[in-house]
């Protein structure tokens, strides 16, 4: 056995392991380290220093005892919780009955404390997804679950923790009991439902990527240890397909998409993109790669969206760039708003061009041995060539999708009517930063509506009526799903999607 003395900044700790075991892997478990990809030594975000000298974790294995010091703690930033939500009818439910709408995000959680009687939103609190260190995305944690024997246990555990401590503290916040709760409703992609449940998730990671089911899952929160009552029903919206999952059946739930009037694409972007089309009563679907650059992870400066994170950039007429970050704090980084409009930005100066490609320029210095442009020397904040190669890989994804959905429809782009962004990624960003990236056609700059956590909000309508929860199950059985990869030509028209 090794010892590992940490000093936390503002707690120190001893941690014991086998040698010969990766010190990211210990850091991981005793929830002290998160990496986007896991541990597989892809996105450098690992770094510690380790007897004095500065190494990424995973690729530090334990031979003897060693003192390590961890990076400043990120903030966790402002989560996004609020949503659309259609007008409904609520069932009858007698007074002093509550329930909970929680939002299982790949990164974030949110849980909403609601009076079954009247409606009224009680509470709600959010905390970073606990599973984060075991990867980014779903892809990563799918992996882990499968080569690691115990991890799928852990994975269960570590989300219904989560769970568990937000209910605890919207019971202390409002004063209810958990004898209280006699519903739990679950907004969230299908990977996150089977973790949450302990189902095997390991055939949505290999082809054809088929989940273990998609339909509602009903168990009760004794079964699943929440707190609650404990034969209170736990209820989660059903999912289309591996990837687009209930959380996207709430969204289009919550916005009615089926209902407006006119055509409409739904979109909700994370370490993936979900995409819904609808026209004319029909609903097409997809579900798209976008990484995590787009969250800030795998950019050489990127953060979450959190105080000091920049979260938008502006070129002046001097040439100069200007930035704004997220709480006027000291900039520490750059989330994925800020990355989009400084790209939006540069391109529209012409310093990125159409190929993606940094041109030289007055803006543009060697940064690390790479073409880079300075957002913040002082605070060493720049974008490089390859941050914009990520960014591409990720617009690529998205557009593709949408490109498909668009010929599946049979509509011209011209003639969309509106885009309804959902999600944490809306929060800081402008409509103009999603078109002059590229991500959108320009012709749909006027056209965007940010709609927030639809999960959420979809959730909570699931929660009070027994007609919106029959009607999610519909909507998800009417979804026409059109799996990306099988197309003919689709990896042709993924590389001209590259192209600004």
């Amino acid at each position: 056995m090794v010892k590992i003395f940490v000093d936390g900044g503002e707690r120190e700790y001893v941690l014991e392991a086998e040698e010969g075991e990766s010190l990211y892997r210990v850091l991981a478990d005793n929830g002290l380290m998160e990496g986007p990809c896991g541990g597989k030594g892809i996105c450098g975000k690992c770094g510690v220093i380790a007897d004095g000298e500065p190494v990424l974790s995973c690729e530090y294995i334990l031979r003897q005892d060693v003192q390590v010091e961890l990076p400043a703690k990120a903030e966790t930033g402002d989560i996004v919780a609020e949503g659309f939500s259609r007008e409904f009818s609520l069932d009858p439910e007698p007074e002093g009955v509550c329930g909970l709408a929680v939002d299982i995000g790949t990164t974030t959680v949110v849980a909403a404390l609601v009076d079954l009687h009247t409606g009224e939103e009680l509470g709600v609190l959010s905390c970073l997804n606990s599973q984060k260190i075991f990867g980014q995305d779903v892809i990563s944690r799918i992996h882990y679950a499968s080569e690691h024997g115990k991890a799928q246990a852990m994975m269960q555990e570590r989300i219904g923790s989560d769970i568990r401590t937000l209910t605890e503290g919207l019971l202390q916040k409002t004063g209810r009991q958990a004898e209280d709760i006699r519903r739990i409703v679950i907004g969230a992609n299908t990977t996150m439902v089977h973790l949450f449940a302990g189902i095997d998730a390991s055939s949505m990671g290999r082809s054809p990527y088929t989940p273990a089911f998609t339909g509602p899952l009903r168990k009760t929160a004794s079964e699943l240890s929440l707190i609650a009552a404990p034969e209170a029903e736990v209820y989660c919206i059903p999912a289309v397909s591996a990837f687009v999952g209930g959380d996207i059946t709430a969204g289009v739930l919550a916005c009615g998409l089926k209902e407006r009037s006119g055509s409409l694409l739904f979109l909700d972007i994370g370490t993936n993109g979900e995409l819904v089309l609808k026209k004319d009563g029909e609903l097409f679907c997809c579900s798209c790669a976008a990484g995590p650059a787009l969250e800030g992870m795998n950019i050489s400066c990127g953060m979450r969206a959190a105080e000091g994170a920049v979260e938008d950039v502006k070129a002046e007429a001097d040439g100069s760039l200007t930035y704004q970050t997220i709480g006027g704090k000291p900039a520490a980084g750059m989330c994925g708003s800020g990355i989009l409009a400084a790209v939006a930005e540069l391109r529209r100066i012409g310093v990125i061009g159409k190929s993606g490609r940094i041109k030289l320029g007055p803006l543009v210095k060697e940064i690390d041995e790479k073409r880079g442009v300075e957002i913040d020397g002082t605070a060493g904040i720049a974008l490089t060539q390859q941050d914009v190669r990520q960014i591409q890989l990720a617009k690529g994804a998205i557009l593709s999708g949408i490109k498909t959905l668009l010929a599946a429809a049979q509509i011209r782009e011209e003639d969309l009517d509106r885009v309804l962004v959902a999600g944490q990624f809306g929060a800081h960003l402008k409509p103009e930063s999603l078109t002059g990236s590229g991500i959108l056609p320009e012709c749909w700059t006027d056209r965007i509506e940010y709609v927030g956590n639809t999960s959420k909000s979809g959730a909570r309508m699931c929660l009070l009526s027994s007609e919106e929860r029959g009607n999610a199950e519909r909507l998800a059985g009417q979804m026409k799903y059109i799996e990306l990869s099988e197309l003919e030509g689709y990896s042709d028209l993924f590389v001209q999607c590259l192209n600004f």
